[in-house]
């Protein structure tokens, strides 16, 4: 079953291939547009005879056509970079244009009438500044720009230089970015063409050195019907290639503890109800530092020159911290040993590239993408009398590999090949297939993987043997084979047919993972002793007097396993159509249509989750106003589904083995302290009937459960005035319509059984189902008394949680400065509202695994939870942009202005809807009384100012040198308070308004790179 899931099948291709073809007609021209690739279009005044050749600059290689009767051409699918558009009339060169064309967009180069056989050459470097041949809502970061804006070095900062995008404020779900209303695993990461989105969560993805970017396209709405598997945005990076030309260089960077801003203290608030702690240090962070050094080399060039091209680009990063670790409220034992932390991470990233230009009209690509951070930390004491650091290690913890820190770096180890084939002028094929696989590993210092653990007491000890216990481990670990992969298949076809470019393909994706926890050293041994050594134990077939060896004197010992491993698995498949159709001069339409299937397994091979048909139809329209690329007006519409994470398979399905197997021995290993000349007196056992058989996967989730959903809608225009400024504004309207969730409350079932004369007297209780929240929702449950599984089917109004609700309006402006006269820049500005009462998968003020948050447990954690939501920012302001001031000395800034987010009061509920086993302090309620989600005031504005300079200087050729400042104001703004205002007694809490994160302090970053 499971090495069929992969298998794209040939029915299917040719289902898709008939319907492509036949929805051409007309006449005209169009092109297809591909988000991963880039398209060359443009028009000859003077046809007849004519060829347009169209020259990668840096590799050489060719690509001719022919222009239609009215001279138009058009090319697609061509890898990001600078050309040399030529025409060609007998033989000779006529003109040539040259041109940059970025990732998913679209480049013109049209040419005037012939110069009667005297050849006329014009050169444009520069880029279009308007792109009329896209409907999409986004922006494209070239190299030049990454390297001249001061930005971190990883794609969730240069995310934050869009429009509409955020950084959460809940580190469970690390930095991965929101954006445009939507939670943090609502979007899609791709590297060349490959998904490398966190394969367990959806919460962030997988890092490049940073070096190694040519393009990142960040598309924030409006994408066509090839992107899914997205509500938020598409974050699309292509990757340097090598060319016809030797490159290579490296860089040294370094962000020294020393130069960066003093961390604030953080102290108790002020709640007037507990003078012990208002007011007073919490936690002393003044001390706290963090450093860090980057190293990196790249090479590329040719291996065969105009055939074969190789670009390799290496990294490490190397961090330290130090920081407080205990509080002032502390125990003095904690202080002593658990005071003060220092962290210790290494970041290894590589990526190699090799291009293979078979021919003018056969290209292949392989990608190679590697992402390691390993990590240790160790304690000592810290005294809050004379606020210093002991310095003896009390406590080492275990080295991690891509585990246990923010849930937003995965890590990677990725293969992709991807050929491209332009099979004729009309008709182009692109095939995509990559896998990729990230361990996850926390290997404590000195673990011996081989050895068990033992556990002993002197009461149940035999006297005069040694009970040795040399595994230093206890506990559970993360299981050592922890790991995630994946594997995918794409197929696209591009047919151009008159007035009709279309597009279709077919893809799979398949997502295996093994997580959990078992036992340090596999199993551990328990030397126990019983009073009674001729009475059976529970679940013995012997008793301890019957097994001999030290049995007769009450002495046995047990061998514990307790593993809870899930191996889930997920198939994705989609199937898409998008015509491109210019239905007149000026006038382009995208009119595509989405057809999605997903699918998850429980660790038996079950699938519990299984959607299929979900159409997403997409629209798109440009509005060439002028004719001449000066005026666009654009309009986007669509439906957009996202996929339950693999990780809900994992806490909802996974089995648990928790067994134990009782002996009578006659010895104990010295060295091992394993007991020697065992004799079985039990099978394995387990109280709680755990013997590593998950849940029926029918009882998982709600019978016909729906996807989750959305609507978007945009319009907007840009407006060129010359090529120096362009202006524009648009609208975006985005509203959820379904969402998957768990549900725990056993309530409605109890009720259910009640009416239907249900014995559940040995039912063992509701574990929780995911379900469509605000919707009828029936379940398959066992109740355990001989009849099996039955239906029980509920209502919505039974159920009582509302249906989802998240809509997001934002009016965006801009004006750009394209790069000329020696200078970039642009200013956005956003206005929005975000009101709902959920937030999507994850949960800022509830937390809990993405898909599975505390949002729905119950209805009651519903009651007030409409209103603005954690990630509503009214206004946004942020401008970028870097100056050439001299041809040595590049300047370059980027500013920030963020209004608060809203603030909650979270509390308890009022003693008429307080029920058994409810959440505590878990409610919008404070003080026994409605509490609106968002009704309490908001954060304050956000504001941050970076700014660098480079220096290119004349007697070192190659040579730059860099100073990056981070937040050069050192304003550490409060992000997020705790929100909890009522202790468990009714009181309020001591800890309310205690602030929880702030922005982090001013740092500096000094560079030095060479490039040869």
């Amino acid at each position: 079953m499971k090495t069929t899931r992969l298998t794209l099948r040939n029915d299917a291709i040719r289902h898709a291939a008939a319907i492509l073809i036949a929805l051409a007609a007309g006449g005209g021209q169009a092109w297809a547009q591909s988000n991963a690739t880039t398209t060359i279009f443009g028009e000859v005044r003077t046809p007849a005879g004519a060829t347009v050749v169209i020259e990668n600059l840096a590799t050489g290689a060719q690509r001719s056509l022919t222009p239609d009767a009215a001279g138009r051409y058009v090319a697609t699918s061509m890898p990001p970079g600078r050309y040399a558009v030529k025409v060609l009339r007998g033989g000779a060169v006529e003109a040539t244009r040259e041109v940059e064309a970025l990732v998913g967009s679209g480049v013109e180069a049209s040419f005037g009438a012939g110069g009667g056989g005297t050849q006329t050459v014009v050169v444009s470097a520069a880029r279009q500044v308007i792109d009329v041949s896209n409907t999409n809502n986004g922006v494209v970061f070239t190299a030049r720009e990454l390297r001249s804006l001061p930005v971190a070095n990883d794609i969730a900062s240069v995310v934050q230089l869009t429009p509409g995008a955020n950084r959460g404020t809940n580190s469970q779900y690390g930095n991965a970015p929101s954006i445009s209303g939507s939670g943090q695993s609502e979007n899609a990461f791709y590297v060349n063409g490959f998904p490398v989105t966190n394969i367990l969560t959806q919460v962030g993805a997988s890092e490049l050195p940073f070096g190694a970017i040519a393009n990142m396209q960040v598309l924030s709405g409006g994408y066509g019907a090839e992107f899914g598997r997205s509500t938020g945005g598409v974050i699309n990076v292509t990757t340097r290639s090598g060319g016809n030309k030797f490159e290579f260089g490296g860089k040294l960077q370094f962000l020294p503890g020393r130069l960066r801003g003093a961390p604030e203290n953080i102290y108790w608030p002020n709640t007037g109800a507990h003078p012990d702690t208002d007011g007073k240090l919490l936690y002393w962070n003044r001390d706290n530092t963090t450093s860090s050094r980057v190293a990196g080399l790249y090479g590329s060039g040719p291996i065969l020159r105009n055939k074969l091209f190789a670009f390799v680009a290496l990294e490490r990063t190397v961090s330290n911290s130090e920081a407080v670790a205990a509080s002032t409220d502390s125990s003095a034992a904690a202080k002593a040993t658990n005071g003060w932390s220092s962290a210790h991470t290494v970041t290894d990233r590589y990526l190699a590239k090799l291009d293979w230009n078979i021919s003018d009209d056969h290209r292949i690509e392989f990608t190679r993408l590697f992402d390691r951070t390993t990590g240790n930390s160790q304690y000592s004491g810290f005294d809050y009398n004379s606020f210093k650091r002991g310095n003896t290690v009390t406590v080492v913890n275990p080295e991690t590999i891509n585990c246990c820190g923010g849930g937003s770096a995965p890590g990677a180890d990725a293969a992709i090949l991807k050929y491209t084939g332009y099979l004729s002028d009309n008709l182009t094929a692109t095939a995509l297939y990559g896998d990729t696989r990230s361990i996850h590993q926390r290997i404590p210092v000195g673990y011996d993987p081989t050895l068990a653990q033992t556990s002993s007491s002197i009461t149940t000890q035999v006297p005069g043997l040694v009970y040795n216990n040399p595994q230093k481990v206890t506990g559970s670990l993360p299981d050592p084979a922890s790991e995630d992969s994946q594997k995918g298949l794409r197929l696209d076809l591009e047919y151009k047919l008159g007035a009709h470019a279309l597009r279709g393909g077919i893809d799979r994706i398949k997502v295996d993972s093994l997580v959990g926890t078992v036992l340090a050293g596999g199993y551990r041994w328990t030397y126990r002793k019983t009073t009674n050594p001729t009475r059976l134990l529970n679940g013995a077939f012997q008793t301890t007097d019957q097994g001999g060896g030290y049995g007769p004197q009450g002495y046995y010992v047990s061998k514990d396993l307790d593993t809870n491993l899930a191996r889930p698995t997920s198939v994705q498949s989609a199937q898409y159509l998008q015509d491109h159709w210019q239905v007149t001069e000026r006038v382009l339409l995208d009119l595509g249509l989405r057809r999605e299937q997903f699918t998850n397994y429980t660790t038996s091979g079950e699938a519990f989750i299984s959607q299929r048909n979900m159409i997403a139809p997409r629209f798109g329209a440009t509005w060439d106003v002028m004719g001449d690329s000066s005026l666009r007006v654009f309009a986007n519409a669509g439906r957009y589904h996202l996929p339950v994470p693999s990780n809900l398979s994992s806490n909802m399905a996974a089995p648990l083995l928790r067994t134990s197997q009782y002996y009578t021995y006659t010895g104990v290993d010295p060295v091992t302290g394993a007991p020697t000349g065992l004799h079985a007196i039990s099978d394995p056992y387990s109280a709680n009937n755990a013997y590593g058989k998950g849940r029926d996967a029918r009882e998982v989730t709600a019978i016909g459960l729906k996807p989750l959903s959305q609507d978007e809608v945009s319009l907007g225009f840009e407006r060129a005035f010359g090529r120096r400024l362009v202006a524009g504004a648009s609208v975006l309207y985005r509203r959820l319509n379904d969402t998957n969730d768990d549900t725990c409350d056993q309530r409605p079932i109890d009720a259910w059984a009640s009416r239907n004369g249900v014995d559940t007297s040995n039912w063992g209780g509701f574990q929780c189902a995911i379900m469509n929240p605000g919707r009828d929702n029936d379940l398959y449950i066992d109740f355990a008394d001989g009849k099996g599984l039955r239906r029980v089917d509920i209502s919505a109004a039974e159920w009582g949680n509302p249906l989802p609700k998240r809509t997001y309006k934002a009016l965006t402006m801009f004006v750009e400065h394209p790069f000329a006269d020696g200078w970039y820049g642009k200013l956005t500005y956003t206005l929005s509202s975000l009101k709902g009462n959920m937030e999507g998968q994850t949960d800022t003020i509830g937390g809990g695994d993405v898909a599975l948050t505390v949002s729905d447990d119950h209805k009651e954690l519903m009651y007030n939870a409409y209103g603005y939501l954690p990630g509503d920012h009214r206004h946004q302001i942020k401008a970028y942009g870097f100056v050439q001031a001299t041809p040595q000395l590049t300047l370059g800034g980027n500013l920030a202005l963020i209004s608060g987010s809203p603030r909650n009061c979270i509390g308890e509920l009022p003693a008429n809807l307080h029920f058994d086993d409810d959440y505590g302090a878990a409610y919008f309620f404070c003080e026994g009384k409605p509490s609106p989600r968002g009704s309490r005031g908001r954060t304050p504005w956000q504001m941050q100012l970076d700014l660098n300079a480079a220096w290119n200087p004349v007697f070192a050729r190659g040579l730059s040198l860099k100073l990056d400042v981070f937040n050069v104001l050192n304003r550490q703004t409060v992000t997020r308070y705790n929100e909890t205002r009522e202790d468990g007694s009714g009181d309020i809490s001591r800890s309310y308004l205690q602030v929880a994160s702030r922005t982090a302090p001013r740092s500096v970053r000094v560079s030095a790179e060479y490039n040869f």
